[in-house]
Formats: C-alpha cells, structure tokens, sequence
C-alpha cells in the first residue's frame, strides 16, 4: 500500500460538513464513494479538519491508502473530474511518505471569513460572505482581536459541546482586509488548530465589537472567563472558508497566506 495525500476544494452550501455522516451528503461521503467505484474497493480516507455543515474549502487536506500500481496518482484530479459531484473538485494527488497524516501533521491552518458591509447585499456573493448592512469600527476590531493572539485556553470561543478534551489553541494571525470598493472585508485567522465553531464565535464577537456592543477590551475579559455564554453569537457558516493548511517541508510560508 502506498499512502496519498489529497487536496480538495468544495462549496459547502449543500454539504452537511466534511465528515460522513450516515444518511446525510458529506464532502468526505461523496469522495469515498466515487474512490470505491474507481478502485474497486473501500477507501477510509482522513481529512484535516472538519469542516462545519455550510462552510466552504478552497484546499482541505486528506490522506488515503492505495494499493501500489494501481494508477497513475498525477492523473487522479482528471479522473475524478468526470466523477465528482459539480461542487466538489480534487487539486491535485501525490504520494507521500508512511509518516504523513492529513490530520496530525499539520503545523497550522488558515481560514477566511468573509463580509460584505454594504445596505444592500450582493446577490452574487450571497453563499460565501456574511451580509452587513450596518457600519463596522475596524480599527476596534482589530484592537479587540489582539488580545486572542497567542496561546490560550479558548473555552468561550468553542461550541458548549465541543468534544475536544483540552481547550488549549494557539492564534498565529488575524488579518483583516477590506476593499473599499467592494465594500468586502475578509478576516483570516491562522492557528495551530480550531475548537468546534471557534473562528465563527470569534468573528461573531469581533462583529458585536464593531456595532458597539462590546468595548474592545472586554475580549480579553471574555476569554478569561472560559464561559461560552460570554462571548458574541456564533456567525453564520456560510461566511467562512478553509484557506490553507501547512505542513513540515512546504515551500510556503506564513507571509504568503
């Protein structure tokens, strides 16, 4: 067996999230799938993140087993074109070595979360930004988002029912970036890794400090509460995309995201 690593992207409008789930259209359900009929036999594949049900990815990562000689890896993105579901399309497909694994490899991840401050919406962009029609304070939100970067224990940024056992995660980055234009305002978060909802409730928070709801220091208060109830509403999944994903021995770097 040879083991292969797969970058994926998909809009998640009609995906019920990336992990399968019976019954229900996952992105990792369809890749399975068509992975069976292709090879002939079952394929368990294991993505890097799990992504929520609505929340788009430009480049999920995840591994899979092959038997040796079985195809020519570099072609698998063309076959699984005529294959894949409209919404769903592999990169690229490369193997690797028995050390790799999508999920506990990975040194950090990026996502995008996308707002258009504008009265009235666009239409166009209507399943992947957060429509808000009322004014933003950007500089009190990037103030605000300060206080969570670095390592810390993110209890209030993380759904009540949340499974990971430690709460502990490691913020690198938040980016904020508007064009003017456009009135499109992209915020990415880089970190070592993500509690379930936690770059939705942090945006969610960032908004309320934005309207004035929240000053831009009660963050740090919120965060030391370790209490879910503290922190703003969770933003809607549409807005929020998996932007890359790093791993030892690439090229990119954390200035290129």
């Amino acid at each position: 067996m040879q083991k292969v690593k797969c970058v994926v992207s998909y809009e998640g409008t009609h995906f019920h999230g990336f992990a399968r789930q019976p019954r229900l259209r996952t992105v990792q359900g369809e890749i399975e799938r068509v992975f069976e009929e292709l090879f002939a036999y079952p394929v368990e594949t294991v993505g890097a993140s799990r992504t929520d049900a609505g929340v788009h990815a430009r480049a999920q990562v995840f591994h899979f087993a092959l038997p040796k000689y079985r195809i020519a890896i570099e072609k698998l993105p063309y076959i699984c074109a005529r294959r894949f579901p409209v919404d769903l399309a592999l990169q690229s497909a490369t193997f690797v070595d028995d050390g790799f694994d999508a999920r506990r490899s990975v040194l950090w991840k990026t996502y995008r979360y996308t707002i258009v401050m504008r009265r009235v919406p666009d239409v166009f962009l209507r399943r992947y930004a957060l429509h808000e029609p009322q004014p933003l304070d950007l500089d009190a939100m990037r103030d605000a988002s300060v206080h969570l970067l670095g390592e810390h224990d993110f209890s209030s940024f993380c759904a009540a029912k949340a499974q990971q056992a430690s709460k502990i995660r490691t913020v690198h980055r938040i980016h904020f970036a508007h064009d003017e234009q456009t009135s499109r305002l992209d915020i990415d978060i880089t970190g070592n890794g993500f509690l379930h909802h936690m770059v939705r409730i942090i945006v969610g928070t960032l908004l309320e400090v934005g309207k004035g709801q929240l000053q831009s220091e009660d963050v740090e208060r919120i965060l030391h509460l370790r209490d879910r109830r503290a922190a703003g509403p969770t933003a809607p999944a549409h807005g929020l995309c998996l932007r890359h994903i790093e791993y030892p021995n690439m090229l990119d770097s954390l200035d290129d995201v």
